[in-house]
């Protein structure tokens, strides 16, 4: 493969981390926002600052459903805004070498000429190859390959949050359905182990009231929401590693120029 069809790849792979990433985003402010002032219901005086309104890690308590600490909700938000940046960057920079200087396009490329010395028949090939002096990007794919390694952590450890994050809600909230609508016996046995946690947001999406209204507003999918954004920051992830590969296998074709390896 060469340059040219790796920047080709990446810059439609950091394109889609940023739609990916974005997805995330969005999918997680919408009902952090939605959700935050129904769940904000924390046990405390009015000068404690409980901020309990996440939709993540939701407590069932004896009297409410409480939700988890803002602090997980800001995260899950703005956490991938540093990496969406720079994928932003990056896919518009290998856009823009691919679309209009077509760096590295005919590397690898064969090219045969037959010459005829002195009666005899000769076969010249020769290979194209960027100039080295010219191409400065054949210096960066260490630093790229070690940045996108660095990302691809810092994504997983937003999406196993997230996820975790999903899950407690998700475990939490049958305890309370089961309270709330007294099911007993299979009933109860149902919303514990059959209902699937989209099936458990609908419920909460519905019959969740708000604490000092007692009523409900505008209604949206806060399941469907919430597993968009987990399975967008999953993808993103692969992804990472994905680039990092990709980056990584140029950098060791590349090694005659970037090391000593090579002479």
């Amino acid at each position: 493969m060469n340059q040219y069809e790796t920047e080709r790849r990446l810059c439609w792979s950091y394109g889609l981390l940023a739609v990916l990433l974005s997805i995330s985003v969005v999918c997680i402010a919408i009902p952090f926002n939605h959700w935050r002032t129904t769940l904000d219901v924390c046990p405390g005086g009015y000068f404690e600052n409980t901020n309990c309104g996440c939709i993540f890690y939701g407590i069932s308590t004896f009297q409410n459903f409480n939700g988890g600490h803002n602090s997980y909700c800001l995260y899950a938000v703005f956490a991938p805004l540093p990496i969406l940046v720079y994928a932003i960057v990056m896919a518009s920079f290998h856009m823009y070498r691919v679309c209009i200087n077509n760096v590295g396009k005919y590397e690898g490329e064969k090219s045969t000429t037959v010459e005829e010395i002195e009666g005899e028949t000769i076969v010249v090939s020769s290979r194209a190859r960027i100039s080295q002096h010219n191409d400065a990007v054949i210096y960066c794919w260490i630093p790229t390959s070690c940045i996108a390694a660095l990302f691809a952590v810092y994504n997983l450890v937003h999406a196993a949050i997230i996820t975790d994050g999903f899950l407690k809600t998700c475990m939490q909230y049958r305890g309370y359905l089961v309270r709330n609508l007294r099911a007993v016996g299979d009933q109860a046995t149902a919303i514990h182990f059959r209902l699937s946690c989209q099936a458990i947001f609908d419920f909460m999406d519905y019959i969740q009231k708000n604490a000092l209204s007692n009523r409900r507003g505008d209604f949206i999918n806060t399941g469907l929401a919430l597993q968009l954004a987990i399975i967008a920051s999953w993808l993103s992830v692969c992804l990472w590693i994905a680039v990092t590969v990709m980056t990584s296998l140029r950098a060791y074709r590349e090694r005659d120029v970037l090391t000593c390896c090579g002479k």
